[in-house]
Formats: structure tokens, C-alpha cells, sequence
């Protein structure tokens, strides 16, 4: 009876599915590779590399540490109650994933396995730009965070619309992020001209009133290209004012960042670039000023005089800004939620597009709430003690406002695709979101039957023994088998419906890939 029993339990074991654990070649490295080596890198903007087993081991509990915060991948919006176009976020099966790997001693995995690393050239996205406008050699000393603005002329003698827009940083270990405006006065030229040495500092903006805000960059951040259809207008004879962020304890480096501009083909539609919410026309608590020694809410409002679209939106606020959040209210009492971050961080800032552009009908209004923490309680605070704080440009300064990308209401607008992808698309390494490459063997003599199934398949033209792997739509391993010519069934009655991508690698070294839908 105990043989027996020990050969029926062998004979299982050879059909069920091997209990799978995290290893760097099964899954880690899927997860860096496509939501962290962006900035990572040898030529990023990050402090070290994350494109290897070694460097990721080496920071593996500041890692487990970061994503179970959900610090990194940096991404403040809060996205419950609106989904955001391009959203660079860990799922929560992500994080598990990191934080289970490093618990069980950041295991390496099959070396054979082994996903091949990106490459991140210190270059460039947009190959066929219609400007490229790069900044003088400047060379940062700076004890503090420093804002440098460069007046970088368009060279436009007509009237011109953005339809992508990139910058370049050209020291990527000392650009955190960029502001890009533009402005055809004479106030930014003026400026740079008394000012030594190319560009001149200004904090939270130009310290022009005639500048508007083209486009914000963040690390990880590569072309930014509009909602099909749309383009931003660049003023004839305009500058373009390119406003970098140096942190501080930088000493003998030197930058030389560039913006690329591609024009659109045929006249777009118009998206304005305007700070619908403000701190000087819209606060309905104001004027915006935090006492010392307090915590401050403040609250907006502004009503929409005609029925418009809204592409993307872009929050700004200093030091002491804890939070912000905008929603509107139609007439009919409806709420559209547009942009909610719980923990401001000043650091990492950004235009943030919608998945479909939005309409907000006319006379809805568009409400904000911002909360300010000017106590000691704030690690940002950047006075100690706290001193009172208003509305200004400078460092010790505060603002709110919020920037809209707007245009007037045609019927369809919501129906414009910008992002479709529920998260954000996977490393090329990643088996389940690049499908099969060229030079991967897709097995013509080998199919799986049923096809779709929901309870078992059999592997149909297999000869001799092989182990299949299972691979679900975000890269990760759903299951492992061991089968043979005679034995060739997997059950799979335990996995979930969808789509999944199956290594087999046979006894002689041979792999190929199939696909199976599972119902």
C-alpha cells in the first residue's frame, strides 16, 4: 500500500505545477528592467545602476524598502480614482514579488534563463526633430539646489505648433528636472545679459510674467508627444526659456541640455497651456499665506465658461506643499476627478496626460485643495524655525497652481486614444508583452490541443522530454512542467483566464515558444 501510494504521489508531482519562488532570471529582473533602469543607469539621472544581477543585489533592501513605500518608481499621482496615461507604478504583485525575492536571499535563478539587459546610450528618442536647441556649456558649482534658466531663441518667423517635445539632459548625473517655457518679450534676455556666465537663476519660474509653461521634464521621462490632433503653439520670433534644476553639492560639473522640437505636420487643433487653478485669481480662502508654525489648507475655484477638453494637467507648488488634489463639478452635480497627490514632493514634478481626453462641461466647476506644512514637522521646510510663508517666486516662497492642457469642446474628443495599456509595457526581455522575436524558434511542430482551453492541454508533435514554462502577460512565470512524449499533459484548471506566452525548452537544448488561451 505504501508503494503504491509513493508511486501515485510521483506520478502527480510529474503533472502538477512547480511551486515558483522569485529568482533574479524569473521575474526580478523583468520588474527592473522595465520600471526602474530608465534612471538607473550608467547614463541616467539615478545616483547608482540598477541593469545588473550584481548592482540590484547590492541595493536590494533599499529597493525592498522603496517599493514597499511606493517611493520608487516615483510616481505621486494617486490613481484610484483616475487612471493616468503612461503611469510608471508597481502593481501590487510587483512589489510582493520584490520584497518575497529579497526575504529569501535574492536568489540568481537558471543562468540559461537570463533576460538580456537594456542599453541606455546617453542620446536621444526623438530622431527627426524639426529644432534642436541646446543650451551653452555651463559649468555647476553649487552648494544648494539651483535653478538655472537659459534663453535658448526659436529662430520661427511664423507661427509654429509643438506636436512632440524632448529634452536632453547633457549631464544626466546633475539635471534633476527641467521646466520648459517660452516667451518672445525682452525681460528673459535682459536678465541673462546681467547675469554672469550663460543663463541666469531664477526658483519656481522665469521671473518673466510674460513666460508661459510649454512642458515639464522628470527623470525617466522621454518624449512627450500630445493627444493626437493637438499641438501647442509657439508664438512667431519666440525663446524658448529652459529652466534646469541643479541639486545641491555639485563642484567642477559641467551641462549642456538640449530641447528637441517636432513641428506638426498639418495646423492642429490649439491646447492652451493655462494655470486655470491659480493663487492671484482663483483662491476662494486667499490671499496664499502660511503663518509659521501651522498647517494651512487652501481651497480654489474656477468656473468653466464653455464646454472644453483636457489632455493633461501639471500641479506646481515649493517647499511646504504637502498635497493637492482637483476635481470638477458639472451642473448636474457630477464629479471629474482630474488629479489628486497625496505626498507633494517638490523633486518630482510632471505633465500628466489622460488615457482619453476629458470633457468638463460649461459652467462646471473646478475645484483644488492644497494643504501646506510650515512647521518643523516638514523635512522640507527650508527654514528652521519656521518663518511665515507667501505667494512669490523665490526659494523661501510658496504657490499653487495647477496647468491645464485645454482646448475648446468637439464632439469625439473622448474618444481620442492616447494610452490603452493598463500598466506600463514591459522590458523587451519580458517575454508576455513583446510577443515572439525573430530569432526565437515558434515551433510549427509543436501546438498545443485544446487551444483555448480551460482545464488541460496536451502538447501535440513532442518526441522526446521537455520542460514547459508558462509565462503570463506581465513577464512573470504562472507554471512549470516536466513532460515527455507519452506524458504530455498540463493541467491548468488553477490558472486565470487570458493570454499566455510557453517556453519549451527540449531535452537537446532546442527552445521554442507557443502561445495558449486560457478561458
Amino acid at each position: 500500500m505504501k508503494k503504491l501510494f509513493a508511486l501515485c504521489f510521483v506520478a502527480l508531482l510529474g503533472q502538477s505545477i512547480k511551486a515558483h519562488s522569485p529568482t533574479w532570471t524569473d521575474g526580478i529582473a523583468c520588474i527592473i528592467y522595465s520600471h526602474c533602469s530608465s534612471c538607473h543607469n550608467s547614463n541616467g539621472i539615478a545616483p547608482f545602476s540598477l541593469t545588473t544581477y550584481d548592482e540590484v543585489y547590492a541595493n536590494r533592501f533599499s529597493i525592498a524598502a522603496s517599493v514597499q513605500a511606493k517611493s520608487m518608481p516615483p510616481f505621486p499621482p494617486d490613481m484610484s480614482k483616475q487612471r493616468l496615461a503612461h503611469a510608471n507604478v508597481l502593481s501590487q504583485h510587483e512589489i510582493d514579488e520584490i520584497v518575497d525575492w529579497v526575504n529569501n536571499f535574492a536568489p540568481l535563478g537558471n543562468v540559461a534563463d537570463m533576460p538580456t539587459p537594456p542599453v541606455y546610450p546617453n542620446g536621444y528618442e526623438l530622431q527627426n526633430a524639426d529644432v534642436v536647441l541646446r543650451m551653452p556649456n555651463y559649468t555647476v558649482n553649487t552648494v544648494n539646489d539651483l535653478y538655472r534658466v537659459f534663453v535658448l531663441p526659436v529662430g520661427n518667423t511664423g507661427t509654429q505648433y509643438i506636436s512632440e517635445i524632448e529634452v536632453v539632459p547633457g549631464n544626466r548625473d546633475i539635471v534633476h528636472h527641467a521646466l520648459v517655457y517660452q516667451d518672445n518679450s525682452q525681460v528673459p534676455v535682459n536678465l541673462d545679459a546681467n547675469d554672469p556666465g550663460p543663463g541666469y537663476t531664477a526658483f519656481g519660474g522665469t521671473n518673466s510674467q510674460n513666460s508661459t509653461l510649454l512642458w515639464g521634464y522628470t527623470p525617466g521621462q522621454k518624449v512627450f508627444k500630445y493627444a493626437p490632433g493637438f499641438g501647442v503653439k509657439l508664438e512667431p520670433n519666440t525663446n524658448i526659456l529652459l529652466q534646469v534644476h541643479y541639486p545641491g553639492g555639485i563642484s567642477n560639473q559641467v551641462d549642456s541640455t538640449s530641447v528637441r522640437i517636432k513641428y506638426a505636420s498639418a495646423t492642429p487643433r490649439e491646447l492652451a497651456v493655462l494655470p486655470v487653478i491659480n493663487h492671484v485669481t482663483t483662491l476662494t480662502n486667499g490671499p496664499l499665506f502660511i503663518p509659521a508654525n501651522t498647517v494651512k489648507t487652501m481651497y480654489a475655484e474656477f468656473q468653466v465658461p464653455s464646454d472644453v477638453t483636457v489632455t493633461s494637467v501639471m500641479p506646481h507648488m515649493h517647499l511646504i506643499g504637502t498635497s493637492i488634489k482637483a476635481y470638477a463639478l458639472t451642473p448636474t452635480q457630477d464629479t471629474i476627478h482630474l488629479i489628486d497627490i497625496p505626498q507633494w514632493d517638490f523633486h518630482w514634478q510632471g505633465f500628466y496626460q489622460f488615457p482619453k481626453p476629458l470633457r468638463i462641461p460649461a459652467n462646471s466647476v473646478v475645484h483644488a485643495e492644497a494643504v501646506y506644512d510650515n512647521t518643523s514637522n516638514n523635512p522640507y521646510n527650508p527654514n528652521n524655525p519656521p518663518q511665515n510663508v507667501s505667494a512669490g517666486e523665490g526659494t523661501e516662497d510658496e504657490m499653487m497652481l495647477i496647468y491645464f492642457n485645454v482646448s475648446n469642446y468637439f464632439p469625439g474628443d473622448t474618444n481620442i486614444i492616447v494610452d490603452t495599456v493598463s500598466h506600463l509595457p514591459h522590458h523587451p526581455s519580458c517575454y508576455a508583452l513583446t510577443g515572439l522575436s525573430e530569432t526565437e524558434k515558434t515551433g510549427a511542430m509543436l501546438r498545443f490541443y485544446p487551444n483555448p482551453s480551460s482545464y488541460e492541454v496536451r502538447l501535440a508533435g513532442l518526441n522526446q522530454d521537455a520542460t514547459v514554462r508558462l509565462f503570463d502577460q506581465r513577464g512573470k512565470t504562472a507554471g512549470i512542467w516536466s513532460v515527455s512524449s507519452e506524458a504530455n499533459l498540463l493541467k491548468v484548471q488553477n490558472l486565470s483566464s487570458g493570454l499566455y506566452y510557453a517556453q519549451i525548452r527540449l531535452k537537446d537544448g532546442t527552445v521554442y515558444y507557443q502561445k495558449l488561451v486560457l478561458q
